[in-house]
């Protein structure tokens, strides 16, 4: 499933990855990237990532600007669907796993990943949590591949099916 962002779509993903980036800044708070882009960069793709799915999954993405911590239990995903914290990963790498941080587990009920480049970006599947464990540790992330995702309307039926 793909989906390219409207353009009211990408001055919101722009507008928030503008806040998000300098509140973490002036607040000290360094970005966790594994590539060249600038911060500004990372906040923008991962953000326009997340509202991408939210539209593909028809739900609403979490528009938070200020800071939040996972280690202090203030991060609860980037959407809620069906009763379920998401967390939404992005990367430009067609080919990308979904990569987890340690710290990242537990707070989300399940993981998305997105990939692609803004505005354009594609569903590649979900994974439960403990799915995600299952995948290899590679430095301090859980790297789950691409094959081991399942669709969103495959996750959506068998956590219905699940009574999840």
């Amino acid at each position: 499933m793909e989906y390219t962002l409207t353009e009211s779509e990408q001055l919101i993903a722009k507008f928030v990855a503008e806040t998000r980036t300098a509140n973490n800044r002036n607040a000290g708070i360094g970005n966790n990237r594994r590539s060249e882009m600038s911060d500004f960069e990372v906040d923008l793709q991962g953000f326009a990532g997340e509202l991408a799915f939210c539209r593909l999954a028809n739900v609403f993405p979490d528009l938070t600007v200020h800071n939040r911590s996972a280690a202090k239990g203030q991060d609860n995903g980037d959407c809620i669907l069906n009763g379920l914290r998401i967390d939404v990963k992005t990367s430009k790498r067609p080919d990308s796993g979904l990569w987890v941080g340690k710290r990242k587990i537990g707070t989300a009920d399940a993981y998305a990943l997105m990939v692609g480049t803004f505005p354009t970006f594609k569903l590649i599947g979900l994974a439960n949590t403990e799915d995600v464990i299952k995948g290899r540790l590679h430095n301090d992330s859980w790297v789950l591949p691409q094959d081991k995702l399942v669709s969103l309307a495959a996750w959506q039926v068998d956590r219905y099916f699940q009574g999840s």
